[in-house]
């Protein structure tokens, strides 16, 4: 029996691709890297350009309308979309979205619908105005429609200028946004949704790889961190209020930080999320269960293996060039293809582990990632 094909865009796609291929599709991968592992699993992958985290919208629709989609059952995505949540539209009219529409990422990434709704279901945030404060001690400035924690600055005094800000297609204005810096662990969650049930598939741990330009750049992050009950049940009647209030379906993530048994929500994100690759499921498969829910036809919840997994992002320091001989060890992945040029601060490599307990799968991805 020939496999669905299903094609999944991100900027970095392979944790999703493998994800499907265990699932039993064959994919068609579109991404930024075309990392060496996603040649190796995909059908066929294609590799085109972005910018400050967004595609190149024009490559993209030639990319689709290039290919052959009489067997495919339809397109699903990682990041890349954001900041132009209209080209979802553009793709719908091609091939069925299997994911989030538009809308919900609009208003999901628009932060004054987004907080005006955690102040409707009575979920605490940090502070936030949408004019610069007058005293910026203690604020951060934020892009909308970002990602990945390389928009987040400190906010100074002076205007440092137009490097802090990118075109949007939400219509919105201003393109940023601040937030009082709040005391808390960098925690998400990933969840699984079906237009009206929510189920929690797990908290991950998150931390940064902090450079002076960009402190809060995201470093990685591990599964099964443990949370309180009451910390659990504020987030579940959260996720299953937004859940039902945007009809969210598939695998979705939010972010937010902990301080003991309080919750400050930042972000929900109507997507695929890199912590996809973080976990198992001991009964069902969890990209299956992310297409049927899109789909309509989820039968049975997935039941999720209680290991925690890590992983670990390596940027380069300066330009690297991968050598062609460049043996690789078992535990990294989106590996790079040889003899490519990696610019500074672009990310090189994944390190991953994984262990029975949070505190060594963590301890032990920091360990390899040191190692490299």
């Amino acid at each position: 029996m020939v496999n669905q094909v299903i094609i999944i865009a991100a900027i970095s796609s392979r944790a999703y691709v493998q994800a499907a291929l265990e699932a039993g599709f064959d994919v068609i991968a579109i991404d930024c890297f075309a990392d060496v592992d996603t040649q190796l699993i995909a059908k066929k992958v294609i590799q085109i350009d972005a910018q400050q985290g967004q595609f190149d919208a024009k490559q993209l629709l030639n990319a689709l309308n290039q290919l052959k989609l009489n067997n495919s059952i339809g397109f699903t995505y990682g990041a890349g979309f954001e900041a132009q949540p209209d080209l979802l539209d553009e793709i719908a009219l091609i091939l069925p979205i299997i994911g989030n529409h538009a809308e919900a990422i609009k208003q999901c990434k628009q932060p004054q619908s987004f907080f005006a709704l955690c102040d409707l279901f009575a979920m605490p945030y940090p502070k936030t105005v949408f004019e610069k404060p007058s005293n910026t001690i203690g604020w951060l400035q934020k892009t909308i429609g970002a990602s990945g924690g390389e928009h987040i600055k400190t906010v100074f005094p002076l205007n440092l200028g137009p490097f802090n800000f990118f075109p949007l297609n939400l219509g919105l204005s201003p393109a940023v946004y601040y937030q009082k810096i709040q005391a808390g662990t960098p925690i998400s969650c990933l969840f699984l949704a079906d237009g009206n049930k929510a189920l929690i598939i797990g908290f991950n741990e998150q931390w940064c790889s902090s450079t002076l330009l960009s402190p809060y750049r995201f470093g990685g992050a591990v599964s099964q961190m443990p949370l309180s009950e009451i910390a659990q049940n504020k987030l579940m009647e959260f996720i299953a209020a937004f859940t039902q209030n945007f009809a969210l379906k598939g695998l979705n993530s939010c972010d937010f930080l902990l301080q003991g048994d309080d919750v400050f929500m930042l972000e929900i994100n109507p997507r695929l999320s890199a912590s996809v690759g973080l976990y198992q499921a001991k009964r069902g498969n969890l990209f299956a269960s992310h297409v049927s829910a899109c789909l309509g036809q989820l039968s049975d919840w997935p039941v999720i293996d209680k290991k925690s997994r890590a992983i670990q992002i390596i940027y380069a320091n300066k330009q690297a060039k991968v050598p062609v001989d460049m043996d690789w060890p078992e535990w990294v992945s989106d590996i790079p293809q040889p003899n490519s040029v990696i610019p500074a601060g672009m990310p090189i490599c994944s390190v991953i582990a994984e262990a029975r307990t949070v505190k060594l799968a963590k301890k032990k991805v920091l360990q390899r990632a040191a190692s490299l």
